[in-house]
């Protein structure tokens, strides 16, 4: 197996690249002074109210913009970034991860209040009252300000006990981050947080069974202005603008600083111990497997994405395969409205990216209609492989002689008989080449899900990555798993394909 020699040889020269030591030139950063310079980059999360404050406190700066913390902090470690502004709780919760990397800037850059948010589109008529009703109890009473210090000040990963709701009358659609320490995140597989502890109060105090979804901060805002969902559990920084697309509460969940954080320089960095280099690098190797595999029963987590992946690659195969040939034959139709019809449709989908098609299929076109979001994605996944499919085996078709259809049309044979028996078996055998690679760009194209909140293979990584902070060997292993899904496709499909083969040199 010569892909999987290939396979090997560049796993090796990637663990070998991630190993070699960067080069230690860091400048030791003490105040936001030292950064505001244009040799200097500043990562933003795309759409945080925490993003204005790079352009106001580092205007000479060179701004980068991220769509995730993890990736933020990920590019800080790596050094394409110089500094990160962000929420100093965030920060506290990488510090626990790696102590010995980064560093807070003592001078905060500025407060912001964090809030739920309501959507404007609910369907739970009471909601906002009671919403609000909720929040001024729990101010008062101190539960806000404890859940705070269990989560954010004594770094607490289990769930408090909370009743639960014993005959739920309605049900409450939550969108959550799932990725930010320590509102809302992952452990042992079960989504914990203040985030998730203050809805989960709410819902058994009000009666509401909890539907989560998890979304990066951009879909959770898009989904409740929307409809999609009710609330966003927290961890939503107030601004003027997004007052204008959902509902605040009246009270703010607490107030946040914003902070700097930047690499710590090697002076003050822990110096390792005297060891050869092996040993420092598989150590670390060792202990990046650990924190993403074993660590929590992670691994259970990635199982379950894995789960997730087949389920959309698999019905997306059958569906779009089924729906392939009926685009095809309505392509083909004597029919003129309907094969003009058709060919425009085609023509629309194959000009689209896969990700534009998902996001129709779920905001537009069955927006409303309750079906379950992996059903959406499957749909969305079949339409898309389904107008490609009907493209290759039109060519398929158009490729049969015309010679064998007149002389089976002289022997008597109906138009069905001429297609099931001599036209559809050749035209098979012509594009099964090509019909197998489309699979395989079916199933690498599903790793895209996770922007409907699909928890697949992909996305779990995205939410271990998030709390270890380690792209090696949640990436890595993730791309072995697709690899190895491809692989398989592969070799069932070429067993399909001598099969066919061997039929026809049996005919012949």
């Amino acid at each position: 197996m010569p892909n999987l020699k290939y396979l090997l040889v560049v796993l090796a020269f990637t663990i070998f690249v991630s190993g070699c030591s960067k080069s230690d030139d860091d400048v030791a950063f003490e105040r936001l002074e030292d950064l505001n310079k244009p040799q200097y980059t500043i990562a933003a999360l795309v759409g945080a109210a925490s993003e204005p404050y790079v352009g106001k406190v580092f205007p000479n700066a060179v701004e980068k913009q991220f769509s995730t913390v993890t990736d933020m902090i990920i590019a800080l470690e790596t050094k394409h970034v110089d500094a990160v502004v962000f929420t100093r709780a965030t920060f506290e919760g990488v510090l626990e991860e790696k102590p010995n990397k980064f560093q807070i800037l003592d001078q905060p850059v500025g407060e912001i209040d964090i809030h739920m948010a309501i959507s404007p589109n609910t369907k739970l008529t009471n909601l906002q009252a009671e919403i609000n009703e909720f929040l001024r109890a729990k101010k008062a009473n101190g539960t806000l300000e404890r859940a705070y210090k269990y989560w954010a000040i004594d770094h607490e990963t289990a769930m408090p006990d909370i009743p639960q709701v014993q005959s739920a009358t309605k049900k409450l659609v939550v969108g959550t981050l799932g990725t930010l320490t320590p509102l809302s995140f992952y452990s042992g597989g079960d989504l914990v947080g203040f985030d998730i502890e203050l809805i989960k109060r709410f819902a058994a105090q009000y009666g509401y069974e909890i539907e989560f979804r998890v979304e990066d901060i951009v879909s959770l805002l898009a989904d409740t202005e929307f409809g999609k969902i009710d609330l966003i559990s927290g961890s939503v920084m107030y601004s003027d603008e997004r007052a204008e697309r959902v509902i605040f509460p009246e009270t703010p969940l607490f107030s946040m600083p914003i902070s700097v954080m930047t690499r710590k320089s090697p002076a003050s960095s822990v110096v390792p111990n005297e060891q050869s280099h092996d040993e420092n690098f598989f150590s670390k190797l060792s202990n990046s497997f650990e924190k993403t595999l074993i660590h929590e029963d992670r691994y259970k987590m990635i199982l379950d994405g894995l789960k997730v992946t087949l389920i959309l690659a698999v019905g997306s195969l059958i569906l779009g395969t089924i729906l392939g040939f009926i685009f095809c034959m309505l392509k083909r139709s004597k029919i003129k409205i309907v094969s003009t019809a058709m060919e425009a449709f085609i023509a629309l989908m194959s000009g689209l990216p896969i990700v534009l098609t998902l996001m129709i299929c779920f905001y537009i076109v069955f927006s409303g209609t309750g079906l379950n979001e992996i059903v959406i994605a499957i749909i969305a996944f079949a339409i898309d492989f389904g107008c490609y499919v009907a493209i290759i085996l039109n060519s398929g078709i158009e490729g049969v002689a015309v010679g064998e259809i007149e002389a089976a049309q002289a022997m008597g044979m109906s138009n069905l008989q001429i297609f099931a028996k001599i036209i559809f078996p050749q035209a098979i055998q012509k594009i099964f080449g090509v019909y197998r690679r489309q699979v395989i760009s079916l199933i690498k194209a599903t790793s895209i899900v996770g922007y409907i909140a699909v928890q697949d293979l992909t996305k779990v990584s995205d939410i271990i990555r998030a709390r270890t902070y380690d792209a090696f060997f949640s990436l890595i292993f993730t791309a072995i798993i697709y690899f190895v899904i491809a692989r398989v496709c592969i070799f069932l499909l070429d067993a399909a394909e001598r099969r066919l083969n061997r039929r026809k040199r049996n005919v012949e």
